[in-house]
Parts: structure tokens; sequence; C-alpha cells
């Protein structure tokens, strides 16, 4: 676990470096990539070791990284009113999606031996 996740933080670390010299759209994908992949490895690593705030900070740092990315990427190309709307469905879908997974995955860990 901890060699996974000293490559992450590497990986992030140069992501983050190439993303902050240059306005490559690519560098800022792989760098909100980098953000999820640790959040789903976050939860992924709380249900190994069966620990319930491993994996609400998996779920919440998932949550903020797509919210960080829509507004990085997205709200700015949008006319104002539309992008609002489009971010109380992202916020209502996307929590809602959010909080049923994340009522199965403690259900899951709960329930095994």
């Amino acid at each position: 676990m901890n060699v996974v996740s000293a490559v992450w933080v590497w990986a992030l670390i140069q992501a983050a470096s190439n993303s902050h010299k240059s306005e490559n759209l690519g560098a800022t994908l792989l760098l909100y990539f980098l953000c999820a992949l640790g959040s789903v490895g976050l939860a992924a690593w709380g249900l190994h070791e069966k620990r319930k705030e491993r994996v609400n900070l998996g779920i919440a740092g998932f949550a903020i990284s797509v919210l960080f990315f829509y507004f990085d990427s997205f709200m700015g190309k949008l006319g104002r009113s539309f992008s609002l709307f489009v971010l109380g469905l992202l916020c209502i879908l996307g929590g809602y999606a959010l909080e049923l997974t994340r009522r199965r995955l403690l259900s899951r860990m709960e329930s095994t031996p």
C-alpha cells in the first residue's frame, strides 16, 4: 500500500508541476484524473482495512475533485445561467449517486467477516 501511494504522490507532483508550467489541457486532465484515482484508492484502502473514515474521505475527495474539475474546465465556457443549472444538477445527482455508493460500500464492509 505504501509503495502504491508513494508512486501516486510522485505522479501527482509531476502532473501538478507540468500543469502549472503550461496551460495544456492534457496535463490538467491528468491532474484531475490522478486526484480522482487517489480518492478511489483511499476508499479502497478503507474497505481493505475496514475503516469507515477512509471510505468517507475517499468519497468526499472524489466529489471535491469532480467539483473542482467542473469549475476549472467547464463553468467558464458555458453561459452563466446554464452553468449554474448544470452545477445544480451535478450536485444533486452526483451527491445522490455518491451517497448510494458510500452506503453500499459501508454495508458491504460491515457484512464481510
